[in-house]
Formats: structure tokens, C-alpha cells, sequence
């Protein structure tokens, strides 16, 4: 359940929905003009870190006891930017923020089918203030809770082949069956 796992599944729902808009992922993307998507704007981006850089905390795991086992869980903060362009009235505030919910409201659902009760979205704000602005971007936070795991080991060794037959080492080193 990492943050990639999440952006390469809303990547892949808002596909399967039919929405045309470009998921990129990366903390360079926000500032790109070419991972744009159809008719312009039109695009996600998953960003790790919020504006600070900081990527979260750490708290005791929901679901100890699993295989493999979790250390901790790592509260990850990420933003989440949302751009769109209705070209079909481009001074049209109203058509604007109606074309950037609709956009927005697909991605909270696309995560939310992913993350159910291990993420919530946080600090939603507008970007660009200008008055002739290109359609409508916001961003917002998203705590998302991913495990960090122990590295599986072996609880004991493994047997000795040879010959096609198996044969068990005793810890004093004699050969069994």
C-alpha cells in the first residue's frame, strides 16, 4: 500500500473511467507544462512531501500480527495537485471550478478504492489568483498510512538436496532419515 501503489492505481481507475486527464507522478511534475492532458491542463499529479518537504510520522501499525510483519506505520504525506481547463468557455469561473470538482471528486474516489480508511485528504487550497488564469488548479494534502515492514527470514535452514533425495542436517551435523 505504498504512495506509488496508489498513484499507479488512480493512474489506472481514472483510465478505466474514461477520463482523459495525464497522472503523472514526481515533486517536479507540479512546475511542468508538458505532462498536460487532453485539451490542455487537464491533469494529476502525485507529489511526495508536502510544501515543507516533510513526508509524515510514524505510529504504532493497525494490523499487527500480519505476515510479513509491520514495524510501524508510516503516516506518508503527499500532495495531490488537480488542474483542469474547460475550453468550451474559458472566462467562465462557474464552467472552471464545475470542470475541476468533477475532476477532483474522480480522484477521491479512485483513492479512496484503493486506501479505504488508510488515508484522509487535508488542506485543500486554489492555486493562481491571476486574473486571466488557464482554467482552475488546486492541491491538497493526503495523509496516506502504508506499513514498514521486517524483512521475512527463514525461522530455521533449509534441508540438503542431493540425488534427488532430501536429507536433514541435526545441529550436531549427522544426517537424519
Amino acid at each position: 500500500m505504498s504512495f506509488t501503489d496508489l498513484f499507479r492505481h488512480v493512474k489506472a481507475r481514472l483510465a478505466d473511467a474514461g477520463v482523459t486527464a495525464e497522472v503523472v507522478f514526481g515533486r517536479r511534475e507540479p512546475a511542468k507544462q508538458v505532462n498536460q492532458g487532453a485539451g490542455r491542463a487537464n491533469r494529476v499529479v502525485f507529489a511526495p512531501g508536502d510544501d515543507s518537504g516533510s513526508l509524515g510520522g510514524y505510529e504504532a501499525p493497525v494490523k499487527p500480527g500480519r505476515n510479513p510483519r509491520p514495524l510501524w506505520d508510516w503516516t506518508f504525506v503527499g500532495r495531490v495537485y488537480v488542474w483542469t481547463f474547460d475550453p468550451a468557455a474559458p472566462n467562465d469561473e462557474v464552467a472552471q471550478w464545475e470542470s475541476l470538482v468533477e475532476l477532483h471528486d474522480f480522484v477521491i474516489e479512485a483513492i479512496h478504492s484503493y486506501a479505504a480508511g488508510f488515508y484522509a485528504p487535508s488542506s485543500p487550497r486554489l492555486l493562481g489568483t491571476t486574473e486571466r488564469r488557464f482554467g482552475e488548479e488546486m492541491v491538497f494534502l493526503l495523509d496516506h498510512r502504508q506499513p514498514v515492514v521486517a524483512t521475512p527470514r527463514p525461522t530455521r535452514e533449509a534441508p540438503i538436496q542431493g540425488n534427488g533425495q532430501t536429507f536433514l542436517v541435526t545441529p550436531n551435523g549427522e544426517e537424519q532419515g
